[in-house]
């Protein structure tokens, strides 16, 4: 009899090796009242996590590296035969990375970024191959009724149309998938959960076969398992540190809306579907309307829908049984014709590591379709007739001998095929996005699809029609019938060159793209940015693409005193391909240098102008440069009655004339002049011009003309003074104060606002 599940304490005793006790959820300051509790107590006490410092931080964002770590516990994966490629082999999640990439669950071309997190679709792909549940063709029409379906590659629609089918995934309340999501820890082992701890799949394997016989209490383990069992997947030394770094108050305040999301959707169905008591909520964790009716009144001898053994033979098979899909992984199993005879399967899948797999005609194998997944070594099969044959894993060797194959279908990457003289296929598919595969045909291939980029096809047998939609594929002349007027190469070598000049002082922005590596001619998009922004004048959806083929952008710049002197533009070409559907993009950028005018081009800053102008006089000041006094009477907001504007600098003891209106005033003479002295000093203020007269004439001087100002006083400007009745100066003195409140002026000056001022114009004394 199955048991519904393996005691956690048992688990924990093989999970936490060294440990001088198993870790309880009760430990973590961080879980209490999180939507997940439960999973998350069932992967503390079943050794998945292990949590850092009181914390298991359930809501931080998962990277690729942890990823490995979780599901080389789960299915306690241990052959390295591959190496994760580009990371160095002294990184704490060297070995799991190793591990992972060798069972195949990982890219084999190390496209994932180990130190990355990871997103739902890139979460999708991986679970399906790593539990051998992925399918070549599956229908993806379950996927389309999620609003984001078309943001998905084309093997993350296959990978979540899988698990849609299989109730284990179904989307956010507002109907998306949000596959360029990061995943939470939460909802990763959420997903995990769902799919060991129901009747979807059930796991036979040494370290939990406690699972398949009554009675059998083995709790041996693995010794390089409990290598990697020593190595915490939450704490990974200094990366867990930076990953919570990245958990900001955001994450925290959104977790109602993140718990709307599939995996951590079901707040309220998380407890009962752990602890199988989904009656008890309202919320469907699948499409399936009659999985908890069903669930209810499955016995538990009931045969699950997935069989999976992991590092055991499959002697827990009960023979004269139909059973929907077995699963081989881990190690290789002894395959002993006694085992095989009686017993039908829909499918058989081989996900085994670190050795071949080799399938003869001495054994009566009842399987529908035959499975290549994830894993390593080569899978040869000898004189199998079946209606299906698929290869979803990636860079594995397959090698058919006499083999009679309906449907031979790869969804894989890398892999290499190979079809002795012997064998005949009906229809050989390589799907879209299967790439980088090569096929030796020494055999009979009737129909041949190769969608995949980068085929390559040789040998000296027979291939009746070849049609070719993938790029760049190498085929040998070993067809009947040829068509390759599918293919479409899309962006696909295409380069732009972004030729960018320096732009001078006062000058204009021009960039031009030239456009290289191009081997179709089609129509696409094309957009210009600046400064990370699309230029709506500069979008084209009708862009003719052609080797060398150019495109100018054009951007005036404004020129300010501290203005950014780098300015970056971009140009992208994206185009939707008719073979994948799949919108593929090209970019380049440049910095554009520019040459700024020279400080004294411009008018200085207002605060620094303030700050600078005083009303007291000191031997020795200077006056205020032009654009210095133009900015402190604007910086002001001095208004005026008329069109000019007179400042009197004490400071500077200089009249500087004004024209045009507030905000907006511009200087247009500057007169020296000699204010009061300190005795009686020219009072500071606002005031306006009253009225002029021709001249004082006194008895001991004569001050010619007279513009008053402050109403009621006798403040004026006027000349200097000279000897009463003559042109001759009894004080010439000027350019510091020396008056007796009036502010003197050189006979230009005077005359020029005598002649020029009218009454009611604006005077500032400062």
């Amino acid at each position: 009899m199955l048991k519904k599940r393996f005691m956690a304490a048992l688990c924990a005793i093989s999970m936490f090796t060294g440990s001088v006790y198993a870790a309880n959820i009760s430990d973590f300051s961080d879980v209490n009242g999180h939507w997940a509790y439960d999973t998350l107590s069932n992967a503390i006490a079943d050794g998945y996590l292990n949590g850092s410092n009181g914390k298991l931080n359930p809501d931080g964002s998962l990277t690729a590296a942890q990823m490995a770590v979780i599901l080389n516990r789960v299915l306690h994966t241990s052959d390295t035969s591959r190496v994760y490629p580009n990371i160095s082999q002294n990184e704490w999640y060297s070995k799991d990375a190793n591990i992972a990439v060798s069972a195949g669950f990982l890219p084999v071309d190390g496209s994932l970024n180990i130190n990355n997190n990871v997103t739902r679709g890139e979460v999708f792909k991986v679970l399906v191959n790593a539990f051998g549940l992925a399918q070549a063709n599956p229908s993806i029409e379950p996927v389309k009724k999620f609003s984001d379906w078309n943001e998905m590659t084309l093997d993350e629609r296959r990978a979540a149309a899988v698990l849609i089918d299989n109730s284990i995934l179904s989307g956010s309340n507002t109907g998306k998938l949000n596959p360029n999501s990061n995943i939470s820890r939460a909802e990763f082992m959420t997903l995990v959960y769902r799919i060991i701890d129901g009747d979807l799949v059930k796991i036979y394997a040494p370290w939990k076969n406690e699972e398949i016989t009554e009675g059998n209490e083995d709790t041996s383990t693995e010794t390089e398992q409990e290598t990697q069992n020593s190595q915490d997947v939450s704490t990974e030394q200094t990366t867990e540190q930076t990953q919570n770094s990245q958990e900001t108050s955001t994450e925290q305040a959104t977790q109602q809306t993140q718990s709307s999301q599939d995996v951590s959707a079901e707040q309220t169905t998380e407890e009962t579907q752990v602890d199988e008591e989904a009656e008890t909520t309202d919320t469907p964790v699948s499409s399936d309307e009659e999985q908890t009716e069903n669930s209810e009144n499955q016995d538990t001898e009931q045969i699950a829908k997935f069989l999976m053994f992991v590092d055991s033979d499959i002697s827990a098979l009960n023979k004269d049984e139909t059973y929907n899909t077995v699963i081989l992984s881990g190690k290789v199993p002894e395959i002993v014709e006694s085992y095989w005879d009686k017993i039908e399967m829909e499918r058989l899948v081989i996900n085994t590591t670190g050795a071949d797999v080799e399938l003869d005609n001495t054994i009566a194998l009842k399987a529908n379709t035959i499975v290549v997944g994830s894993g390593n070594g080569a899978v040869t099969l000898n004189g199998q007739i079946t209606k299906n044959f698929e290869i979803t894993g990636s860079g594995r060797t397959i090698i058919l001998n006499d083999a009679k194959l309906d449907n031979l279908i790869i969804s894989g990457t890398n892999n290499k095929i190979i079809i002795n003289e012997n064998s005949n296929i009906e229809n050989l598919t390589v799907q879209i996005c299967a790439n980088n595969n090569s096929f030796t045909i020494d055999g009979n291939v009737v129909n041949a699809n190769l969608n995949g980029n980068k085929t390559t096809v040789d040998g000296s047998g027979r291939i009746t029609s070849a049609i070719v939609k993938g790029s760049y594929c190498s085929v040998a002349p070993i067809y009947e019938n040829y068509d390759d007027s599918g293919v479409d190469n899309g962006l696909n070598g295409v380069k732009i060159n972004i030729n960018a000049p320096t732009v001078e002082a006062g000058g204009d922005l021009a960039a031009t793209a030239t456009i290289s590596g191009v081997t179709q001619e089609k129509i696409i998009s094309a957009q210009w940015y600046y400064e990370g922004v699309a230029d709506s004048k500069f979008g084209n959806s009708n862009f003719q693409l052609s080797e060398g083929k150019t495109s100018t952008y054009r951007k005036d710049i404004v020129f300010e005193k501290y203005m950014d002197l780098s300015r970056t533009v971009k140009f992208t070409l994206s185009y939707k391909n008719t073979v994948t559907e799949q919108v593929e993009t090209v970019s380049a950028q440049a910095d554009v240098t520019i040459v700024n005018y020279p400080a004294s081009h411009y008018l200085p800053d207002a605060s620094e102008v303030l700050a600078k102008v005083h009303p007291y006089y000191y031997s020795g000041n200077t006056d205020y440069t032009q654009g210095e006094k133009t900015v402190f009477v604007n910086a002001k907001g001095y208004s005026s009655k008329t069109q000019y504007l007179i400042w009197v600098s004490r400071s500077a003891q200089m009249v500087n004339v004004f024209e045009g209106s507030q905000w907006n005033w511009k200087l247009i003479h500057e007169f020296q002049c000699a204010t009061g002295k300190s005795s009686s000093p020219t009072p500071i203020g606002v005031t306006e011009v009253t009225y002029k007269q021709t001249g004082w004439y006194t008895s001991s001087y004569t001050c010619r003309p007279v513009v008053r100002f402050y109403p009621g006083t006798g403040y004026a400007f006027h000349s200097r003074l000279y000897y009463p009745g003559t042109n001759k100066l009894k004080d010439p003195s000027i350019g510091f104060p020396v008056s007796a409140g009036c502010v003197r002026m050189l006979d230009e000056g005077i005359y020029w606002l005598y002649n020029n001022i009218p009454s009611g114009t604006t005077v500032v004394i400062y």
